[in-house]
């Protein structure tokens, strides 16, 4: 009983220790821990208790004479045993305000969300969106832009907008282009993006048959496309991170677009990932719509404010979830 009352203790310690650490980044005394947990035991308690924390790794000291400051593992405890937050009715309010006056095609819509969560949570965000490939085609445009060439465009019921050229053997006319893009869409219009269309195959004149296989190889690499992705707040970052080097380095990883995937890529719920090797801390929730997954996440130091990233993810992620799902209905 009284070991699980001293773990109670340490626990409140460590987060009360992480809290403070957040609010000034510097090392944060055992004075300013009883103070902050309105602790009723002594400093010389409090000590005996940070020593114990250091000794499991959860803390340490910069300094003989500092005070302590979270680890990597004591921001992965404290995280792990956050309790909820809640947004504050500002921040609430201008999501709320968004998501009930925006009218955006997509992919507009996910570059205003970035925005958003940038300017709710005061970091870089990221807003991935929902892949493609099982979307139903709701509507197929074709668009001679030289006689042997085509731009496709593809609106899909989820509300996506792709578009991709394409470049046919032979020279064709507007009235072949024309006739090309019913039969595609008398095929494709209704089902899945990348089924194949077969009824152009013959009976048709070589220049509408070749015009209708480029538009049905764009439809393919429609479906096959690399993910959309929506950076928001970058201009946040030389003031989230003081040091310049670690800055370039958190740039240089948000330019490679597979390595922001997989740092957003967890489970359904809301996940936290904390850097090792780096000063990073990535928040991210999925979210779904019309099957499909997206992410939304913000990245910044492990001495970010997680309860407010954690609940501006999880209420954005939810209403744009909500906005979307509308949409296709």
């Amino acid at each position: 009983m009284v070991m699980a009352m001293l773990e109670d203790r340490r626990s409140e310690v460590l987060r009360a220790l992480v809290e403070e650490h957040i609010k000034t980044g510097e090392p944060v005394s055992s004075r300013a821990v009883v103070e902050r947990a309105n602790l009723k035991v002594s400093s010389a308690t409090v000590r005996n208790d940070l020593s114990a924390l250091e000794s499991d790794g959860l803390v340490h000291q910069p300094h003989t004479s500092a005070g302590r400051v979270p680890t990597v593992a004591g921001y992965r405890y404290y995280v792990d045993h956050l309790g909820p937050g809640r947004l504050r009715l500002a921040a609430q309010e201008k999501i709320n305000t968004f998501f009930g006056e925006v009218h955006l095609e997509l992919s507009m819509l996910l570059k205003a969300t970035s925005d958003l969560l940038a300017e709710v949570t005061d970091l870089p965000s990221v807003v991935v969106a929902p892949t493609v490939s099982h979307e139903i085609v709701r509507a197929l445009h074709a668009v001679q832009v030289a006689n042997d060439q085509l731009l496709v465009i593809v609106v899909t019921e989820g509300g996506r907008v792709v578009q991709h050229r394409g470049r046919v053997r032979v020279p064709v006319t507007g009235f072949e282009v024309e006739e090309a893009q019913q039969l595609v869409a008398s095929a494709v219009i209704g089902r899945e993006i990348g089924a194949t269309p077969d009824t152009f195959k013959v009976n048709v004149p070589e220049p509408v048959r070749e015009a209708a296989l480029t538009i049905s190889d764009c439809l393919h690499l429609t479906k096959t496309a690399s993910t959309e992705m929506f950076l928001g707040g970058t201009q946040r970052m030389a003031q989230v991170w003081q040091d310049l080097s670690t800055v370039q380095r958190i740039l240089e990883i948000m330019e490679r677009e597979a390595e922001v995937l997989s740092l957003l890529t967890g489970a359904s719920g809301t996940s936290i990932r904390l850097g090792h090797d780096l000063d990073m801390a990535v928040v991210s929730k999925k979210y779904e719509a019309s099957g499909e997954a997206g992410s939304v996440g913000v990245i910044g130091p492990m001495r970010m404010n997680y309860k407010k990233a954690i609940s501006a993810v999880e209420e954005i992620s939810r209403e744009l979830e909500e906005q979307i799902g509308t949409r296709a209905e």
